[in-house]
């Protein structure tokens, strides 16, 4: 295996990941504009990452087919297209608008975890591929980040609806711009299977069963999967709350919680490489306990936060939790795809991922209900902290099991 094929593989995927991750900051940091333009709470905000997650998951439920037939890499650029296209229906102000939107966010990032492992996986060499996993994930904080520094100040400067335009316009940039690999990721795979799709599998509500089969035939992937979707439930609140938090519970200034979001995603960039490095070279399993373990330390922190504490201190929170809450993802699906069947890391990444979808839209929901109810984030910050305490005691079963596994 060249190292041009890896690095070809993982610049391809890494700039996908960041490019999907951008679009979904813009939605996060012009929470607070884009309910006040469409006459909602800015809590409801969580209701928009759920529906994008449940329309993730019915991605990754029904569409296992499309990657075999049109290729890894041809379903990336259709994904970020209809993240794009969903970036244009928010700037139509209105809240049935905002759903809609979420609906082809979801779709389009739903391809992102499959089609991404796939190429990983056969571009990657074996001892490089929690490094590169970590590397690739790394794009979510790193695309985050970018629009949190960014957003915000072309949101003051012209207007929210240019400032997600705008973002529309770069991603579909990066669409053409991977043209030219297509030929290397997806040899043999043509457009024309658009008239062969099984449409009949692609709607077919037995796809719900299929996940929990998936999960179940493999070795530990269900203690696995039940700590990625604790993690996730943490996480997808993190970021859905974090800008809102800022501005609605600390009054700060959509500007500054902009700021304080894009250290938390620049640190989590940092985080995630770092985690790839260290499960190289000790466990992948002992990685995420630490990592959870320090998330739950991470949302204590967060609800702990005050404006009268120094504004430096405020931005070395920020950053402590991008480390802490925001860097497992990658060292998990590396995990996911050593563990899985040989020629099947696309299925098993896409079953197990559907969990960790469940947990990024019930997460978000849930807060949204908790914060109505008690009228405090910190409050819910602290509920949520124990989630990541549970993650540890799954992947500590995990780990035994691996060890009373015979060689």
């Amino acid at each position: 295996m060249s190292q041009n094929s890896w690095v070809g593989a993982l610049g391809a995927t890494f700039s996908i990941q960041v490019s999907i991750s951008f679009l979904s900051s813009a939605i996060a940091v012009c929470a607070p504009m884009i309910t006040a333009a469409a006459g909602v709470p800015v809590e409801r905000i969580g209701y928009v990452s759920a529906l994008s997650t449940v329309a993730s998951m019915w991605y990754l439920m029904s569409c296992g087919p499309l990657l075999g037939q049109f290729g890894p890499l041809r379903l990336l650029q259709v994904g970020l297209s209809l993240a794009a296209v969903s970036m244009l229906l928010v700037t139509v102000g209105t809240w049935p608008a905002v759903l809609a939107s979420a609906i082809f966010f979801g779709l389009g990032y739903g391809p992102v975890p499959p089609a991404s492992s796939d190429i990983l996986a056969r571009h990657t060499p074996s001892e490089r591929r929690g490094l590169a996993f970590s590397l690739k994930q790394s794009g979510v904080p790193v695309g985050q980040a970018i629009g949190g520094f960014v957003i915000p100040v072309v949101a003051v400067a012209l207007d929210w609806r240019w400032a997600l335009a705008l973002s529309a316009g770069l991603a579909l940039a990066i669409v053409l711009s991977i043209q030219p690999l297509r030929g290397r990721f997806d040899a043999g795979r043509s457009d024309a299977g658009l008239r062969r799709l099984p449409y009949g599998h692609i709607f077919n509500p037995a796809n719900f069963v299929q996940p929990y089969r998936t999960v179940r035939q493999v070795r530990n992937m269900a203690l696995l999967t039940y700590a990625g979707f604790c993690l996730a439930c943490a996480q997808g609140s993190l970021f859905s709350f974090y800008v809102p938090y800022f501005t609605a519970d600390l009054g700060f200034a959509v500007t500054a919680a902009g700021t304080a979001y894009g250290f938390l995603q620049m640190a989590g960039a940092v985080g995630r490489i770092s985690a790839g490095w260290l499960a190289d070279r000790t466990s992948a399993i002992g990685t995420l306990m630490l990592l959870a373990a320090t998330g739950c330390g991470a949302l204590v922190l967060t609800a702990s936060l005050s404006p009268t504490l120094a504004w430096w201190t405020i931005l070395a929170a920020a950053a402590l939790t991008g480390i802490s809450a925001v860097s497992w993802n990658g060292v998990y699906l590396a995990e996911v795809a050593r563990i899985a069947p040989a020629g099947k890391v696309g299925e098993t990444t896409s079953a197990s991922s559907f969990f960790t979808f469940i947990g990024y839209a019930a997460g978000p929901a849930a807060f949204s209900i908790l914060v109505e109810v008690t009228g405090r984030y910190d409050i819910v910050f602290l509920i949520f902290a124990t989630l990541p305490a549970t993650a540890i005691l799954a992947l500590l079963l995990a780990r035994r099991r691996s060890r009373g596994q015979p060689s």
